[in-house]
C-alpha cells in the first residue's frame, strides 16, 4: 500500500523514515522544464509508534480493522521551502495513519483496500523534558479515505471520510541516545536527501482509536520512540 507523498511530507519529515519501513513511497518523474528544489525542516520534540497486525491474513483480510496504524504527536514546528516562494511555517500537526480493508460504499458493495488518514491540528500532547513519557489526544479528527488508482498511479482521497477520536501513551523503556542520518535515494533525474539529528528514547506506547469501521481499536504498539529532533529533507526534481 503506497502513501500519498505531500501527506507524508506534511505531516512530519521526522516521521516519515518510520513510516516507509512499512508503506512505500511512490515515485514519480515531473515532466518539469527545469530541475525545481524543495526543502522541509522539522524541529521539536515529538513521540511516534506503530503497531502492526502480526497475525494478518492477506488472502482472508479482516474488514473495517488496521493492518498497520501509525500514530504521531508534537510539539514542534515544520517549514516548506520552495524555489521563488516565501518560506511556509506550519505546527506540526498530529496524525493517526492506516492501512485497511474498508467496508463498501454503499450497500452490497465490495470492501476494498485503502488508507485512513487523520491529520489534526485540534489536539493535547504533552512531553517530559527528559523524553521519559508522553501523551496525545485527538478529540474528533475527520479522517480522509485514501485509495490507488492502478490506471493512474495516484493515491487519491475517494471522497469518503471516518470521523475518529484517538488517544496514546508513551513511557520510556531505555536510555537516552544521541543519533544522527544521512541518506540519498535517486529516482531517474530526480533524488531526495534527508538528514537528521535526535536525541531519542526507546518508548512503549498504548494506543486507543474510536470510530473505526472495525469498531474500537485499543493496542500496544510493537514499536515507538520519544525524540527531540531537528531534520531537513531536501528534494530535486
Amino acid at each position: 500500500m503506497k502513501i500519498h507523498t505531500t501527506m507524508l511530507r506534511r505531516a512530519g519529515v521526522a516521521a516519515v523514515a518510520g513510516l516507509m519501513a512499512i508503506l512505500t513511497v511512490p515515485v514519480g518523474a515531473t515532466g518539469a522544464p527545469a530541475p525545481t528544489h524543495e526543502s522541509y525542516t522539522f524541529s521539536g520534540m515529538m513521540a511516534d509508534a506503530t503497531w502492526f497486525d502480526e497475525d494478518f491474513d492477506e488472502l482472508n483480510p479482516e474488514v473495517g480493522v488496521p493492518r498497520v496504524l501509525a500514530v504521531m504527536g508534537a510539539d514542534a514546528t515544520a517549514v516548506y521551502r520552495v524555489q521563488g516562494v516565501k518560506p511556509e511555517r506550519m505546527p506540526q500537526p498530529a496524525f493517526v495513519a492506516m492501512a485497511l480493508m474498508m467496508p463498501g460504499v454503499e450497500p452490497g458493495d465490495e470492501p476494498y483496500q485503502a488508507e485512513l488518514w487523520c491529520v489534526s491540528e485540534e489536539f493535547s500532547f504533552t512531553i517530559a523534558r527528559d523524553l521519559s513519557t508522553a501523551a496525545l489526544e485527538i478529540p474528533t479528527c475527520e479522517a480522509m479515505v485514501v485509495v490507488y488508482d492502478e490506471e493512474t498511479g495516484e493515491e487519491m482521497p475517494n471522497g469518503v471520510t471516518v470521523t475518529l477520536s484517538a488517544t496514546a501513551t508513551w513511557t520510556a523503556t531505555g536510555p537516552l541516545e544521541n543519533v544522527k542520518s544521512h541518506s540519498r535515494y535517486t529516482y531517474g533525474d530526480s533524488w531526495t536527501m534527508d538528514r537528521t539529528k535526535a536525541s531519542m528514547r526507546p518508548a512503549e506506547a498504548h494506543i486507543t482509536v474510536t470510530g473505526l469501521p472495525g469498531g474500537l481499536f485499543d493496542e500496544t504498539a510493537q514499536e515507538g520512540a520519544i525524540q527531540d529532533v531537528r531534520s531537513a529533507s531536501l528534494l530535486h526534481m
